[in-house]
């Protein structure tokens, strides 16, 4: 395996962001005498994890799959991407890379230049049998410790911030590009989960009232990335980006769904939950086939993740005209 390196979903109420709202199951909260939410896909709560192990991010709420309308209505784009990918063209993803951190030094979030290339090259490692590549095209650096502090406590209880008032202002200072431009953003999410992303139909309608472009990215916790002796030891090889990434590209998670297969990719196994650890044999569902613990979109160790499946590049390509192009 490899170990390289109905609510509106506007500013002011993500800002308004209670920890894991229960507006719609997402983490926007509603305003008042709001009507239910009919959102195709909406965020959730954080998964229970065992203990030792850190959930990669929150659930997926899947109502029906944006992507499938956009098929319908544009033949001839979904034949063009199909046939570049089996002619196996290569799509480069600009990158800007944020670190926020509270100080100069490792510890406080201050990664390096060459921290941050071993991510980018994660990346290209994971995604070039998918037919993308990704170009590091500019690092800023931000010290401001309640920002670095993404996730912070209440009491004894930790607080997921995913459209908070610090998101909010983090990253309308901070985000750059357009919709073809990833923006990473490093922190500290303490150890409550290990990042998150936004789907590419979030900014269009299609999923509910278009949130502003700047949320649009991945943000990672900065002992994710392959930093060495402070990564984390089973999360630090950089693969909470792969994973991050997939969803920026419009992959679901391989259990959203469970035994009834949410991810809308045939060719991945039905998966009951997420997956922990490295459960070789695992299989939670009477649908053909072990659970996919070795696909970038579970929550396995970094070790143990290894592969997107043919369907799924073939979505993450799809997603890309449709969405990003």
């Amino acid at each position: 395996m490899r170990r390289s390196p109905a609510g509106r979903r506007t500013a002011a109420v993500a800002a308004a962001l209670v920890m894991l709202g229960t507006f719609g199951g997402s983490g926007l909260t509603a305003p008042a005498g709001a009507a239910p939410r009919t959102d195709c896909t909406d965020y959730g709560s954080l998964p229970q994890a065992p203990k030792g192990s850190i959930p990669r991010d929150d659930r997926i709420v899947v109502t029906k799959d944006p992507l499938a309308s956009w098929r319908a209505g544009n033949r001839t784009e979904v034949r063009e991407a199909r046939e570049a990918r089996a002619a196996a063209a290569t799509t480069t993803v600009p990158v800007v890379f944020h670190v926020i951190r509270k100080g100069t030094t490792l510890a406080k979030g201050n990664l390096t230049d060459d921290q941050i290339e071993a991510q980018i090259d994660v990346l290209n490692d994971a995604f070039a049998p998918s037919g993308f590549s990704f170009d590091l095209q500019k690092v800023t650096r931000t010290t401001k410790e309640s920002w670095f502090n993404l996730v912070s406590a209440n009491g004894a209880e930790p607080r997921f911030y995913r459209g908070s008032g610090k998101e909010v202002k983090m990253k309308k200072a901070l985000h750059e590009g357009t919709s073809r431009t990833l923006n990473i953003y490093s922190a500290s999410l303490a150890q409550s989960l290990l990042g998150w992303a936004y789907l590419p139909w979030d900014f269009t309608g299609e999923s509910g009232d278009p949130l502003p472009r700047f949320y649009d990215g991945v943000v990672v916790d900065y002992r994710s990335l392959p930093i060495g002796d402070l990564a984390y030891d089973v999360y630090g090889e950089g693969d909470t980006g792969t994973h991050e990434v997939g969803h920026w590209l419009g992959l679901f998670h391989t259990f959203d769904g469970g035994c009834e297969g949410g991810d809308f990719v045939d060719d991945t196994a039905a998966e009951a939950s997420p997956a922990f650890g490295c459960p070789e044999g695992r299989d939670t569902c009477t649908a053909p086939g072990l659970d996919p613990i070795t696909n970038f979109m579970d929550y396995t160790w970094d070790s143990c993740m290894n592969s997107f499946t043919p369907g799924q590049a073939t979505r993450m390509n799809e997603s890309w005209a449709a969405y990003r192009a």
